[in-house]
């Protein structure tokens, strides 16, 4: 008969697999806490749904105006992409670019990278607040048109593919942004300064002016 310590045992070691998972699909983009309740029930039995869900692409899922699959117009100068989600950071980081990157010629792509769990489940209540939020940011350029995009997956990987299919000059990000700390799930802003291949842009700390 098993003991209670064994049992224990068997139990934290059910439990920490399945939460591993669960973790891998959070650097992936799927943030939901219920996919660690998930974890906790199905446990080694998550791991290969965890893995699946996590090798997803990044899609767009809106952009607008729509991609026609030409080049920018010939004499744009530069052409930036901007992670926005909300955050004070996230904001500061669009303020900067806001004021300094106007002017004719720069094209500004603003990005909000959602949940791959929103468009899977018809999430249409966060879609509309994403929305809603992108527009609002996109009227901070005065003077500019920004082209705005949801796309879903793991956000400083699916920055990294808009800012290669955009033709990036620069990306712009903050330094930290909104949900579970970056020590858990991952800095985008640290993913995206050590891969992107184009300059990146870190906005300070939210409070300074």
């Amino acid at each position: 008969m098993p003991t209670p310590a064994l049992v224990a045992f068997v139990i934290v070691l059910w439990v920490a697999i399945g939460w591993s998972a669960a973790l891998f699909l959070g650097r992936r983009g799927h943030r939901d806490p219920q996919w660690y309740f998930l974890g906790a029930v199905l446990g080694p039995f998550f791991v290969s749904m965890a893995v699946e869900r996590g090798r997803r692409e990044h899609r767009v899922v809106e952009r607008t105006p729509r991609a026609d699959g030409t080049p920018p117009p010939a004499g744009e100068a530069v052409t930036a992409v901007v992670g926005v989600d909300g955050s004070a950071e996230s904001d500061r980081a669009l303020r900067d670019a806001a004021a300094l990157l106007t002017g004719a010629g720069t094209r500004v792509v603003l990005v909000m990278v959602i949940d791959p769990d929103v468009v899977e489940f018809a999430d249409d209540t966060e879609r509309d607040r994403c929305r809603a939020l992108l527009t609002d940011r996109a009227s901070w350029f005065s003077g500019a048109s920004p082209v705005v995009a949801l796309v879903s997956g793991q956000p400083a990987g699916a920055l990294l593919d808009v800012a290669e299919q955009e033709g990036a000059d620069v990306l712009v990000v903050g330094r930290r942004g909104r949900g579970v700390s970056h020590r858990v799930l991952g800095s985008v802003a640290e993913h995206v300064t050590h891969h992107a291949r184009v300059p990146v842009l870190l906005a300070g700390p939210a409070e300074h002016t």
